[in-house]
């Protein structure tokens, strides 16, 4: 059975779209997942877009680029997008806990908290404990 796909909504940019229910509908690289935010947080943080393009081959340097000028056109929206998805922010909004684990982290409900061991939950981190290594 073939999965119908939401249609996408064109932006002023060639390679970008907005596609009800992918990503949440913020805009992507057309025909991927890649969101203008990821880019564009990747480039603020000091890769150049060659640097992006080693990490996701598949993509272009115009679709990079494109994605990075959108950025620019719609600063405040991807601005506020960072915001949102930052790590202490989504552990506030649906009050997860971070359990460090090898190196890493996984995030647990409330509920599956409850179900920790002694150990687990006293090296749980809440988004107000979040150390700063962890954030951004």
């Amino acid at each position: 059975m073939k999965r119908k796909h939401a249609a996408a909504f064109k932006t002023e940019h060639p390679y970008i779209v907005r596609v009800p229910g992918v990503c949440g509908g913020m805009p992507t690289i057309k025909g991927t997942r890649i969101t203008v935010r990821l880019i564009a947080t990747l480039v603020k943080s000091g890769h150049t877009p060659e640097d992006v393009l080693r990490d996701y081959p598949h993509l272009n340097l115009a679709q990079i680029y494109d994605a990075v000028s959108f950025y620019f056109d719609h600063k405040e929206e991807i601005e506020e997008e960072i915001e949102e998805n930052k790590i202490e922010n989504i552990m506030r909004r649906y009050d997860l806990r971070l359990i460090p684990y090898h190196g890493m982290g996984r995030l647990v409900t409330k509920e599956e908290f409850e179900e920790l061991s002694k150990e687990e939950k006293e090296s749980a981190y809440t988004w107000e404990t979040l150390p700063d290594e962890w954030k951004e």
